[in-house]
């Protein structure tokens, strides 16, 4: 099974510098990572110049209670574009931080009694000053891996993002 990667994390390491060179922070909103994109950002040192919250919002509850519209996620399913689009920028806008990353997927191993969707199913949203990006992906492996892609791609679509916006 492969480790998680909290020590040395160039990818956490590059996206804090590219944010203190923006005098930029950023929070999370977690649902499948369960805190893996938080650990690994937090194993940076220094990232209390960069790092603003983290959430680990799993139930739809959770989500209601940040501020998510129930109705996008009745309509959408918390798992979808709309729903993590929806969650980082209702926390954008209630944090004054500059770049919010929100996640939700089914890790398995069996798919979700809500959701008609596949074991692996991701949706990944960034909201920064220039707008609010979303992806959707289909991961596979355990749900151990797939929680692990999870962070990595959301870390990925993060630098993305902070290195389009404005220095």
């Amino acid at each position: 099974m492969p480790g998680i990667p909290i020590e040395n994390d160039e990818l956490a390491a590059r996206i804090g510098r590219e944010l203190q060179a923006r005098a930029a922070r950023v929070a999370t909103v977690e649902s499948t990572a369960g805190g893996l994109i938080a650990a690994r950002i937090l194993s940076v040192p220094g990232a209390s110049n960069w790092f603003d919250r983290g959430y680990i919002a799993y139930s739809g509850k959770s989500k209601i209670e940040l501020g998510v519209d129930p109705e996008i996620l009745k309509t959408h399913g918390a798992v979808s574009p709309e729903a993590v689009a929806a969650t980082a920028r209702v926390v954008r806008d209630r944090t004054g931080v500059d770049f919010v990353l929100a996640e939700s997927g089914i890790a398995g191993p069996q798919g979700s009694r809500r959701s008609p969707k596949p074991v692996g199913s991701v949706a990944i949203a960034v909201a920064g000053p220039g707008g609010t990006k979303s992806i959707e992906l289909q991961l596979s492996g355990s749900r151990v891996e797939i929680m692990l892609a999870i962070a990595e791609a959301s870390l990925d679509l993060l630098l993305q993002e902070v290195l389009a916006s404005e220095q």
